[in-house]
This record gives structure tokens, C-alpha cells and sequence, in this order.
């Protein structure tokens, strides 16, 4: 079956410890909570679209270590096809190692193994799969030259593309003018621009700059404050949801898929952010990251409910 979202991505393995507070500089803590979890920004906007009910295939790396299995497994359980995601022997997979402060803000250093290893060759051999899709997903935690390619194939057979910048790196205005939605985090949107974002107007400019350069629509993220949409037809905002914050660890992720479920999906525009923003919501209340991503059913009991 030929999928509606395709994910070009990393797949790593979360190693997340809970602490009190951050260490200082040459310091050593004793955590208090230890889990292991798959993630990995592209998989995990995979499995969100995945859980969420949309029909999506992931492209992307494993290793052939112990951790290899456990990430394409978590990701068919969900229904997203997998026999694009090519299997290297002799590498390690991607691993991300995560703490989660008292307040539920995490600090992650990536180290990305087998993701580092997914050539412009490497997402060419999935061009049919590209072609057919309703939507391309990307993000950055793989080679540029892999983004750039995949976002490439996209846009020749006119296949709309969402961009996650993140971890977010300069990026050239020959991409950024193929991209139709922009979703990054207020650090983000502020690296990309030079803006400091800390409000809904500083998040309006730093977006309009970023449709100079040449992106379709902005969806700057500002967490529970909801999100600012910044497009040439018009500007609006989405308010976020109020919720007791466990672990931000995927939130972005949990949105992203979301967005592409419900765009895929043939929501408006608005819907679509008013969707995603309750999916990241519900994200941020439980502990992991492809784990506490909720379903359909769950995200509608909590809109119908919320106050």
C-alpha cells in the first residue's frame, strides 16, 4: 500500500535519566528514574502519524546492534511501514542520551551512528515511495545532503514538504524556499533568523523573514501559548492547551506528526494546528518519548473534555 506520509529520518535509541537539577560543570549526580525508550526525531514523528492512524512509511538507518530490532518493531506496531529503513552491518545505531530536570525540561546530546550513514543514494533508492506520498516529513538530524535530496525528489513530483529545523543549523535559502510548513520552536525560529522570539509579535516577524526567504507557512511553536501561523494569504494564531508538564522530551516530534496526519488527512490549515497542538500537549504529561505519544481516540476524549 502506497503510504500517505513519508518520514525521512533518524531512528535512535532515548537513554533517559531523571535528575534534580542540572550538574554543574565537572560535577557528578545521582539520577533518580532510568528508561529506555526508541526516538529519534524521524521516527518519532513517524510513529505519532503512526498511532494517530495515518498511513506513513519511514525512510531511514539502523545499525545492527542490539538496539536495531527494538526501533523498526516499536514503529510497525504502530502500522508504519519499515522496509525502507536499511539495516548497516558494522555500524551502531543512533542513541540519544536524555535528562529530564525537576521542572520536566530535558538537556539531549545525540550521537547518531548509523543516521550519520543516509547519503543523497541512500534516499534516491525510495524515490517511487516519495513520488506517490501526500506529504513529505524531514528534519535535521541527518546529513543535509540527505535533507536536501529527499526535499528535492518531493518537491519534482510536486509532494507538499513540512520541515522540523531541528537540531536547528543554518539553513541555505535554496532549501527553505522548497519548504511548504515551517515548524520550528521559538529557539529555533530565533537561530534561524536572528530574533529573539518571546512573544507572539517577535514570533510574527522572525516568521515573516523566513517567508522572505522564501517558505510557504511559518508554524512557530511557543509551547502551551499556542502556536503563531504565519503564511503570504494571511497570519493567525492557535492557543495551546494547559497541562501539567511530565517530560518535554517529544512534544515537537508529537506535534509535527500530527500536523502531517491531519494535513494528509484533508484538514483546513487551522484544524490541523488546533489538532497537533492537543496531540503535544498530551505528549508533555507522560514520561518517554514514542510511549507517552497518545492515539485518536485519546486526543479527541481530551479536546472534547478540555476547559
Amino acid at each position: 500500500m502506497q503510504p500517505d506520509i513519508v518520514v525521512v529520518g533518524s531512528l535512535n535509541m532515548d537513554l533517559i535519566v531523571r535528575i534534580d537539577r542540572r550538574p554543574a560543570k565537572g560535577e557528578t549526580l545521582l539520577g533518580t528514574d532510568f528508561l529506555m525508550s526508541p526516538g529519534g526525531k524521524g521516527a518519532n514523528q513517524a510513529y505519532a502519524a503512526g498511532k494517530l492512524g495515518a498511513s506513513v512509511a519511514m525512510i531511514g538507518h539502523v545499525g545492527d546492534d542490539l538496539f536495531a530490532d527494538q526501533l523498526v518493531g516499536n514503529l510497525r506496531a504502530v502500522g508504519v511501514e519499515t522496509r525502507c529503513i536499511d539495516k548497516l552491518q558494522g555500524q551502531a545505531s543512533g542513541i540519544a542520551m536524555i535528562t529530564i530536570d525537576a521542572e520536566g525540561e530535558n538537556s539531549i546530546i545525540v550521537a547518531p551512528g548509523a543516521n550519520r550513514l543516509l547519503t543523497p543514494e541512500a534516499v534516491r533508492k525510495y524515490e517511487s515511495v516519495i513520488r506517490n506520498a501526500k506529504l513529505l516529513m524531514v528534519q535535521l538530524e541527518i546529513p543535509p545532503e540527505a535533507v536536501a535530496e529527499a526535499v528535492s525528489i518531493a518537491r519534482a513530483h510536486r509532494v507538499p514538504v513540512l520541515l522540523d529545523p531541528a537540531p536547528a543549523r543554518p539553513l541555505e535559502d535554496e532549501l527553505l524556499g522548497q519548504i511548504d510548513y515551517l515548524v520550528p520552536n521559538e529557539n529555533e525560529i530565533g537561530q534561524l533568523t536572528g530574533i529573539k522570539v518571546t512573544n507572539a509579535e517577535t514570533a510574527r516577524l522572525a516568521a515573516a523573514v523566513l517567508l522572505e526567504r522564501g517558505v510557504r507557512t511559518v508554524l512557530a511553536k511557543r509551547g502551551e501559548s499556542g502556536v503563531v501561523v504565519v503564511s503570504r494569504e494571511r497570519t493567525f494564531e492557535v492557543p495551546g492547551y494547559k497541562v501539567e508538564t511530565v517530560d518535554t522530551t517529544a512534544a515537537g516530534d508529537a506535534f509535527a506528526g500530527a500536523l502531517a496526519t491531519a494535513l494528509a488527512g484533508g484538514k483546513e490549515l487551522e484544524d490541523a494546528v488546533r489538532f497537533a497542538n492537543a496531540v503535544g500537549a498530551l505528549t508533555v504529561t507522560r514520561p518517554g518519548a514514542q510511549n507517552a505519544m497518545p492515539t485518536l481516540a485519546e486526543t479527541e476524549t481530551f479536546i472534547r473534555g478540555y476547559h
